[in-house]
């Protein structure tokens, strides 16, 4: 059987919100939502719809945009899916200057695989902005090598034990997880992309965007050599 997309078997992806129950990215975008007095709020790549479904619980005016059906279907099970519009699809479906924030939360910017997909990811982004609108995202600082801590002899996870096999290929890391559920196995595999800062850059200012802050993990600490993540907060030049 060829791999599969771990998004798009609901079996599997029913188990994301609980097997993510520990994510510190969730309150850092609620705060910033808030601190930026973003009325409108769009979160592309939205996943399960999570974040959409706590932001509209704050009262912020959400659309989740989300390119596998699987996972569009989850988020509108949300506890505040009814308050959300949801787009089926990436950042070209989303309105014309819309939002006040812009998010690509989950590491969502990782799933552009060369330059010219983040760039024209980013370009819609900055289009859906209003005056004064912002994008934030993150993406994991690729001198901390994530990756590393992936490969496991095996794991458990709420949908079975799972073992995972990593390959890198410059900037990109391919992981094939071998899923084992109700006696039966799955696999699974997934490419991410770990730009260097300069091709983050690089691909912002092609879009109109320019950097306002940046922080090296979800306590706001500042970017370092060794900081696990690299969080972006733009806006139009």
């Amino acid at each position: 059987m060829e791999p599969g997309n771990y998004y798009a078997i609901p079996e599997l992806a029913a188990g994301y919100d609980a097997d993510s129950r520990d994510r510190r990215d969730l309150d850092f975008y609620l705060d910033l939502a808030e601190g930026l007095g973003a009325v409108r709020v769009a979160d592309v790549g939205a996943g399960t719809g999570l974040l959409c479904s706590l932001l509209a619980g704050r009262g912020h005016d959400v659309t989740g945009v989300e390119p596998e059906r699987t996972m569009l279907a989850l988020a509108q099970q949300q506890e505040h899916a009814a308050a959300v519009s949801w787009l089926h699809g990436a950042a070209e479906t989303l309105p014309a200057g819309w939002a006040d924030l812009v998010l690509m939360t989950g590491h969502v910017a990782q799933y552009f695989l060369d330059d010219a997909a983040w760039a024209t990811a980013a370009a819609h982004a900055k289009r859906a902005l209003k005056p004064g609108g912002r994008l934030a995202f993150e993406t994991r600082n690729p001198a901390a090598e994530a990756w590393r801590n992936w490969t496991t002899a095996g794991r458990s996870t709420g949908q079975g034990p799972v073992r995972t096999e990593v390959r890198r290929d410059g900037d990109l890391v391919t992981h094939t997880d071998h899923w084992i559920r109700d006696g039966s196995s799955r696999t699974t595999t997934e490419t991410l992309r770990f730009p260097s800062r300069e091709d983050i850059l690089t691909g912002l200012e092609s879009a109109g965007l320019t950097v306002d802050r940046t922080w090296g993990d979800w306590d706001r600490r500042p970017v370092s050599a060794d900081c696990p993540e690299w969080i972006f907060l733009t806006h139009p030049v």
